[in-house]
């Protein structure tokens, strides 16, 4: 009896201890596939992150290094803005208490500087709605030089958008360098916002041809 019982007590231990190395194998694969799943969404932010921080930080250092750094015109154009111009000969326009002058023609840098001043004598201040640069055929005893049109756009400029009562302001705009013909004018037409005092003003030839040199 005894030895049937010693039996019966080996074989129960030998099947716990099949049915504890049985869960011992399923366990350890599990546990495995786990950890490589975390490692690899780990690492996968950290190889996209770094380029682009670095890209805005490079995009961040030009935009500073630009703004440190204006193009040569733009140094120039201030330098003319705080001059009283070379034209003395009265090249102006008055429409209804504002009054044009074309103070001087400059050239540097490869561009070319048109300098206009606009005063406001009456006491209603002038809104500036456009301002334009087109070639004019020029008109000799009411007779009208055919031309062809062709408009300028100024590459800088510095300009106000409004006029006070009783006052004047100094009008400067850069240009790509050119020069017209001598039955043509450039003309400079400044409009007003819900008004009807427009400015007119002709640009020579000539004072482009003989304009100042500024470096």
């Amino acid at each position: 009896m005894k030895r049937v019982l010693i039996v019966i007590g080996m074989l129960a231990g030998f099947y716990g201890y099949s049915q504890k190395s049985t869960q011992n194998i399923y366990k350890k694969p599990v546990q495995k596939s786990l950890k490589k799943t975390v490692s690899n969404k780990a690492v996968t932010p950290i190889m996209i992150d770094a380029p682009v921080e670095q890209s805005v930080e490079k995009v961040a250092e030009k935009n500073e290094q630009k703004a440190d750094n204006p193009e040569q015109y733009e140094i120039i154009a201030q330098k003319i803005i705080k001059k009283n111009g070379w034209i003395k000969n009265r090249n102006s326009a008055f429409v209804r208490g504002i009054e044009g002058f074309v103070k001087g023609v400059y050239v540097g840098s490869g561009k070319v500087y048109v300098l206009i001043e606009v005063a406001n004598r009456t006491n209603i201040s002038y809104d500036v709605e456009s301002i334009s640069f087109i070639t004019s055929p020029v008109q000799f005893k009411d007779r009208q030089i055919e031309a062809e049109e062709k408009i300028f756009s100024p590459i800088y400029a510095i300009q106000t958008e409004s006029i006070a009562k009783k006052s004047r302001e100094k009008l400067l705009f850069v240009f790509d360098k050119f020069t017209i013909s001598d039955n043509k004018n450039l003309l400079f037409i400044m409009s007003e916002i819900d008004g009807e005092r427009t400015i007119s003003l002709d640009i020579k030839p000539k004072y482009i041809i003989a304009a100042e040199y500024v470096k």
